[in-house]
């Protein structure tokens, strides 16, 4: 989702831009603005502060912001650039060249409006023609309210209502569009006997030259606000050919950032909390190793201590990955425990972190949807900063991420029985950039990659879990020969069968996602394959269970669930025939190459087809 700041002709154009590349966006303006016809977007008005626009980029997974709002909202463009620079969303400044200014007795440059009511003190002028916009009234309200001003206004509903609300007399408003030809500006000049303009520095979108034009025909002074400076943005268009370009370029053309799970970040708070807790005051900043073995720093943005509690938050940051919590406060409020057992950690439900209500899952029901990962990374978080101050208490930890209840409603939670809001979750520690183009993209590159480094066999995994797994299985396999296709299996087949040069390919998949692949589906996904209990029931039927399993298969809800119902073994019909099944399924993508399916259960458990 991309996040555009309009109500501009650039916001116009970049709308246009996003409906052509078929790229969905939020069109924002201050006020309401009569919507466009568009196929991509969808509108919003209303001011936003830097706490209301973080939360709205986090709520609609905004990935880019694009600023094309007007030169002179200077106080929207600094808090768009906090807010990416703090959500490390990418951002675009799409903005209007400068326009070089001549050497004009009657052009007066001045740094705001104040100096403008200065200067206009000094001049006198009997008669002032005010080509600022709407905005500007209540700045020169000073001014019109003791002497002569025009104002011309764009001629919208909405233009009029707020002149109207902030008391300009109406009989001195010039309703109309800044468009027109110089002759139409000039003509309103001299029937009126303006003998003074002001104006601000648009840019030749704004119609500046027109105005200059004008005002040295007339051989009248031109006061000219100039552009405020704006913060220095990495990335800075100046026409629609420029913007195309940005939102075009392929991924491989930038290297991919590496995110960090909510669990992750749930450790990190809760190392912040503990250290103010224990010393009076949060750091800035802290460092923790991940289940991966690398090591991360986190700036810790909030921090609260009252009556024997710290809290401290960190933001989740999930790198080029699609990801809906991108954005989110993760936060850990952290209690010493006088009754309980040294080293001990009671995990609690905050608010936006969702509760388990179903079995199946790796937690119990009625426990928080705090994953085994997250909560040792918590407990070793916490039992080294008690060691090095030679404490032994037990400690009460709160895991909250507020927005995380709308947030959730995006995932899978509540088909699974996570009820209330987000689970914190993580393996590794980190979150890898799962966008479909760069992904596609950072596959085939893997695919080259290994062939070019002597590679005959590769190994197609759908993350870290299946790769540990094959690896453990197939121990000869280099790592480099090991490749993640996300949820991309045919596309990843058929790109190592576009490269060519293999001898040999396995592909290794957890349960859950092999009943779909089973079925011939090319993409894993869970949001655009849902799981079909039906077709588990009707294949169990055919290898001959009894209709009571077939009943039961018919119910469930989660796929690793069917093991509780029938061994995880290959003596067992089911599985040889579901690992079966996808074998065939992916030789149809990658045709005359040798290929070795293996099925993994949760624990690790492989029935193997050749």
């Amino acid at each position: 989702m991309i996040l555009l700041f309009g109500g501009t002709t650039e916001g116009r154009k970049a709308a246009a831009l996003c409906d052509r590349l078929g790229l969905p966006f939020i069109y924002s303006t201050k006020t309401r603005v009569e919507p466009f016809a568009t196929t991509c977007g969808e509108f919003r008005h209303g001011a936003l502060d830097e706490a209301a626009m973080a939360e709205l980029i986090a709520l609609r997974g905004v990935r880019l912001v694009i600023d094309a709002a007007h030169p002179f909202a200077a106080r929207l463009h600094r808090s768009v650039f906090e807010v990416c620079q703090r959500l490390a969303v990418r951002l675009i400044r799409f903005d209007r060249p400068l326009v070089d200014f001549p050497d004009c007795e009657g052009l007066r440059p001045v740094a705001d409006f104040t100096e403008a009511i200065a200067l206009l003190e000094r001049l006198a002028p009997a008669k002032l023609l005010a080509l600022t916009g709407v905005q500007s009234i209540a700045p020169l309200r000073p001014w019109w309210r003791r002497r002569e001003m025009l104002l011309r206004i764009l001629p919208s509903p909405a233009s009029m209502a707020l002149a109207r609300c902030e008391g300009f007399p109406e009989a001195k408003l010039l309703p109309m569009s800044p468009d027109g030809p110089d002759e139409a500006l000039e003509a309103l000049v001299r029937s009126h006997g303006v003998d003074c303009l002001l104006a601000k520095e648009s840019g030749e979108s704004g119609f500046f030259p027109a105005k200059l034009r004008v005002a040295e025909r007339c051989a009248i002074p031109l006061i000219v606000i100039r552009r405020p400076v704006a913060p220095a943005c990495d990335t800075v268009v100046f026409s629609v050919e420029d913007l195309e370009a940005r939102l075009t370029e392929r991924a491989a053309l930038k290297p991919l950032r590496t995110g960090y799970t909510t669990g992750t970040c749930a450790a990190a708070a809760t190392k912040a909390a503990v250290i103010a807790l224990l010393e009076g005051a949060a750091p800035d900043s802290v460092t923790i190793t991940l289940p991966s073995g690398k090591v991360a720093s986190f700036g810790i943005v909030s921090y609260r201590a009252e009556q024997g509690r710290a809290r401290c938050g960190v933001r989740k940051f999930a790198g080029d990955d699609p990801d809906v919590t991108h954005g989110l406060l993760i936060v850990s409020e952290v209690a010493l425990l006088a009754g309980g057992e040294p080293g001990e950690v009671r995990f609690l439900q905050g608010e936006g972190v969702g509760r388990v209500t179903l079995p199946g899952l790796e937690i119990p029901p009625g426990e928080p949807a705090i994953n085994p990962v997250p909560c040792r990374m918590i407990r070793e978080c916490l039992a080294l900063e008690l060691r090095q101050r030679g404490l032994g208490h037990a400690v009460e930890v709160t895991i909250s991420a507020p927005g995380g209840e709308a947030v959730a409603r995006k995932t899978m939670n509540e088909r699974l029985g996570i009820t209330g809001g987000i689970s914190i979750l993580g393996t590794s520690g980190e979150v890898l950039p799962y966008s479909m183009e760069a992904w596609l993209m950072s596959i085939r590159q893997s695919i080259a990659v290994a062939a070019a480094n002597g590679s005959t066999t590769i190994a197609l995994t759908s993350g870290l879990r299946s790769e540990r797994h094959l690896r453990a299985l197939f121990p000869d396999l280099p790592e480099l020969a090991c490749i993640h296709y996300g949820n991309a299996i045919r596309r990843s087949l058929e790109m190592a069968h576009e490269h060519g040069g293999f001898s040999r390919v396995i592909v290794g998949v957890m349960l859950a996602k092999a009943t779909k692949l089973a079925q011939g589906q090319a993409d894993l996904s869970s949001r655009v394959v849902p799981l079909d209990p039906r077709w588990l029931a009707n294949l169990a039927t055919d290898l001959g269970y009894s209709p009571a399993i077939m009943s039961q298969l018919a119910d469930l809800r989660l796929v690793r669930n069917v093991t509780d119902l029938i061994a995880f073994t290959s003596d067992e019909p089911l599985y040889p025939a579901i690992a079966n099944a996808c074998r065939k399924a992916c030789e149809q993508w990658i045709p005359d190459v040798p290929l070795t399916f293996a099925l993994f259960d949760m624990e690790g458990r492989a029935v193997v087809s050749a």
